[in-house]
């Protein structure tokens, strides 16, 4: 019997991904996970879920590893903090939430900060329980951990002022979290600024995403990813 693959993310790791910019397009190609497994020799069950967010990956993968016995290896592609997550019925449903001031001047939907502290919870919580199973495993950000959370949908922008940068990677820097992910992280802490990475930047170019309006990877693209995680084994 093959040794599994388990994986988990967002729209970057989905296996029936559609493009909202592109409704029509074939977007059937094989997704890291699937390139990976092949790679590994490996069954791969692919979890990823277009729009989810950081509770949905972790909670996934730990639903999988308590009830099997035959899993090689978890990787966890992590997306943007401020993302909510809730289940249903059994279903899981997904809202991107941003951080954003009424006219009044107090916050309304998520606060970053709390954000990224759940964030770093489940990076850690993930790393324990994979070594205390004594399963292999990797994790990294896919996206960007919080650019995004002041987005505008007016005016499309959602770049953040630069103090406001350097306070959040200061709070991430001055997590109790910050110095117990190892190695195990690819790219960890997540930023440049920080010495780190996520695989949108460090990974993926123009020449690997689907379209001038559609950032997310093409078929070369999630190849790319396959083949980066595939080297750091």
């Amino acid at each position: 019997m093959k040794k599994i693959l388990l994986t988990s993310g967002c729209s970057f790791t989905e296996k029936n991904f559609k493009s909202l910019f592109h409704p029509d397009m074939d977007t059937n190609w094989p997704m890291w996970p699937e390139v990976l497994a092949k790679k590994l020799d490996m069954e791969c069950i692919n979890l990823g879920l277009s729009g989810s967010g950081n509770e949905y990956i972790y909670s996934t993968l730990l639903d999988e590893i308590v009830k099997r016995d035959n899993i090689g290896l978890v990787i966890a592609g992590w997306t943007q903090s401020q993302r909510s997550d809730w289940c249903k019925s059994e279903v899981w449903l997904n809202k991107p939430m941003h951080y954003n001031k009424s006219k009044k001047g107090e916050v309304v939907d998520n606060d970053i900060y709390a954000c990224l502290n759940k964030s770093l919870r489940y990076y850690y919580s993930l790393q324990e329980v994979c070594k205390s199973k004594k399963i292999p495993f990797k994790q990294f950000q896919m996206l960007h951990l919080f650019r995004g959370y002041t987005y505008d949908s007016k005016t499309g922008i959602h770049d953040l002022k630069v103090e406001d940068r350097i306070e959040l990677l200061e709070y991430i820097m001055n997590s109790s979290y910050f110095d117990k992910i190892d190695d195990n992280f690819l790219g960890w802490p997540t930023d440049p600024n920080l010495g780190g990475y996520n695989f949108k930047q460090k990974v993926l170019s123009e020449n690997t995403q689907v379209s001038k309006e559609d950032a997310h990877p093409n078929a070369k693209g999630q190849e790319m990813i396959a083949e980066f995680v595939y080297e750091r084994l």
